[in-house]
C-alpha cells in the first residue's frame, strides 16, 4: 500500500518528465520555452565589441573629396626656382645739372655767388653708373588643367647701389689758391638754368663744391604674372605652339641722392648742399603672347614673346636743400598707359622624369617709366642782394627702361 504524499511525488516527477521531452520534440535547439511567452531563437552568436583595439583615423585619407581634389593637385603641378642675374639699363650719358652753351674742356668757372673765379672744374656725368649684375630670384608654378596650362610665376631682385664721389678736393692745391680748381685737381660744378633758360658755360649759375661730392643711385624691381596656356595643338609632337593670356604687375623703385660740401678750401666751415628723389613705378595689365616649344625625353626649348597693355601708376618725388639752406620737397602722381614687351628663352636637360636643370635668357621692354635723375630742373634766380638764388624743382619726365640677363635652375614635377 503506497503513501499518499509519495504517490503525489511519482506523478508529479512522471508528469515533468514527460513536458520536458515534449518541449525537447517540439525546440531541436534545447531552448525552453514558457507557455505564453514567445523568444526569438537564433543559431548566430550575438557580436562581440572590443572598444579597445580601434585605431585612430588617418590624418591623410585619399578616399575624403577635400584631399582627393589636393593629390589631384599635386599629381598635375610642376616648380621651378631660378636664380637671376640681370643688367638694368643705365642712366646713359646724363649728367647731373642744367646744360650749357659753348662749353669748353677744361670747364673755366666763375662762381657768381661769391663773385670770384673757382678755376677748372667738371661736371658729375652719371654715365658709369649702371646695375649691372643684379641678383634675384624667381619662382614658378604650373598646373596641368583639363584644357589649358596655367602658370603662377613671383619674381624679385636685390636692392642695388652704385655710387661715384671724390673727397679732400682742396688737399693738393698750393696754399693761398685752395679754392681755386686745377687739371689735376678740380672743383665739382652743377651748373643751373638762370630764369628758366640755357646759359653759357662762362657766365652760368653753378653751384661749386671745392671740398668733396657723392652721388649714388639705388634700384629695385619685383613682380608676378598669372598666365594661361592654350594646349598644344599636337601634343605628342617634337614641337608644339602655345597661345598665352593672363595679366602681370611689376614695380621699380629707384632712389637717387646727392651730397656736395664747400668749405672755401678748408678755411671756413663747411656748408653742405643736398638734392635729388625717388620713384616707384606700379605697372599692372593684361597680357597675351604665345610659346614656341620643341621637346623629346633628354631636352626641352621654348621661346615666349608677351606683350603687356600696361598702366603706369607712379609717384616722383624731388627734394633739396642747396648751400645749407631750408629744404623744399615736390611730390606728383599720375597714371599712364605703358606697354611691357618680354620675351624668354629657356632651355632645360632632364635629368629625370620629375627632374630638370633649367637656363634662360630674359629681355625686357619698358615703353614709358619715371627715373628720379630725370625729373630734377636746375635752375636758378637772381638774388636780391646780387648773387643767385638756386631753384631745384621738379618736372616728371617718361622714358623707355629696359633690363636682361640670365637665369639658371631646377624644375621638379610630381
Amino acid at each position: 500500500m503506497f503513501r499518499p504524499n509519495l504517490f503525489r511525488s511519482l506523478i508529479l516527477t512522471s508528469f515533468a518528465l514527460t513536458f520536458c521531452s515534449v518541449s525537447q520534440a517540439q525546440h531541436p535547439s534545447g531552448h525552453w520555452q514558457m507557455p505564453g511567452m514567445h523568444v526569438p531563437q537564433s543559431q548566430y552568436q550575438a557580436p562581440i565589441l572590443d572598444h579597445y583595439t580601434g585605431s585612430k583615423p588617418a590624418v591623410w585619407d585619399d578616399q575624403q573629396p577635400i584631399e582627393q581634389f589636393f593629390g589631384e593637385v599635386a599629381k598635375r603641378s610642376w616648380m621651378r626656382f631660378e636664380y637671376l642675374h640681370w643688367n638694368v639699363s643705365r642712366p646713359g650719358n646724363e649728367r647731373v645739372g642744367a646744360p650749357l652753351t659753348g662749353q669748353t674742356n677744361p670747364l673755366i668757372v666763375f662762381d657768381n655767388q661769391n663773385g670770384t673765379p673757382a678755376g677748372e672744374a667738371v661736371i658729375p656725368n652719371l654715365g658709369n653708373m649702371g646695375f649691372d649684375d643684379t641678383r634675384g630670384v624667381r619662382g614658378t608654378w604650373g598646373l596641368d588643367l583639363a584644357n589649358a596650362d596655367f602658370e603662377l610665376q613671383f619674381f624679385g631682385t636685390e636692392q642695388n647701389t652704385d655710387s661715384l664721389g671724390q673727397s679732400n678736393l682742396f688737399l693738393g692745391r698750393a696754399t693761398g689758391a685752395e679754392t681755386i680748381g686745377t687739371t689735376a685737381f678740380p672743383n665739382i660744378a652743377i651748373p643751373l638754368l638762370s630764369g628758366g633758360g640755357i646759359a653759357g658755360a662762362d657766365t652760368a649759375n653753378y653751384l661749386i663744391f671745392d671740398d668733396s661730392f657723392s652721388s649714388s643711385l639705388t634700384s629695385q624691381m619685383w613682380g608676378g604674372e598669372a598666365t594661361f596656356l592654350s594646349k598644344p595643338y599636337l601634343p605628342n609632337a617634337d614641337t608644339s605652339w602655345q597661345w598665352l593670356g593672363g595679366i602681370r604687375y611689376i614695380a621699380y623703385e629707384e632712389e637717387f641722392s646727392n651730397r656736395g660740401v664747400n668749405s672755401g678750401g678748408g678755411l671756413v666751415a663747411p656748408v653742405v648742399t643736398t638734392f635729388g628723389g625717388d620713384t616707384i613705378n606700379n605697372m599692372y595689365g593684361p597680357e597675351v603672347g604665345a610659346r614656341m616649344a620643341m621637346k623629346n625625353r633628354w631636352f626641352s626649348l621654348s621661346a615666349t614673346p608677351r606683350i603687356a597693355f600696361a598702366l603706369n601708376d607712379y609717384t616722383a618725388n624731388t627734394r633739396s636743400s642747396p648751400l645749407g639752406v631750408a629744404g623744399t620737397s615736390y611730390s606728383e602722381s599720375d597714371i599712364d598707359f605703358t606697354p611691357i614687351v618680354q620675351v624668354s628663352f629657356t632651355g632645360e636637360i632632364h635629368i629625370s622624369p620629375n627632374f630638370s636643370i633649367f637656363g634662360g635668357y630674359d629681355f625686357m621692354w619698358i615703353y614709358r617709366m619715371t627715373r628720379p635723375y630725370d625729373n630734377i630742373v636746375y635752375d636758378s634766380t637772381a638774388g636780391d642782394a646780387g648773387g643767385f638764388v638756386p631753384n631745384l624743382r621738379q618736372q616728371v619726365d617718361l622714358e623707355s627702361f629696359y633690363t636682361r640677363g640670365l637665369s639658371v635652375g631646377c624644375v621638379f614635377r610630381y
